[in-house]
């Protein structure tokens, strides 16, 4: 396609008609905000209540290390 290469993307349509003269002029550019940075300000959910006999934690049997530390030895 001719023509396409080097073409520079209209400015965002929701900017200010100020703005879009600043970003075509290269002078300023709109801050970067992607989804990502929109749901880590999202207000997080509530913890479920506490159940069980000791709480959300899941109780398992302590599995002995791969590679034993010197806390380990008992005297």
């Amino acid at each position: 396609m001719p023509g396409t290469f080097g073409t520079q993307r209209p400015p965002d349509p929701e900017l200010a008609w100020w703005q879009k003269g600043l970003v075509a002029l290269k002078i300023w550019r709109p801050p970067h905000r992607t989804m990502h940075h929109v749901m880590k300000e999202m207000e997080r959910p509530t913890p479920p209540p506490v159940t069980g006999a000791y709480g959300n934690i899941v109780v398992r049997p302590q599995q002995p290390r791969r590679v034993p530390q010197r806390e380990d030895r008992q005297h």
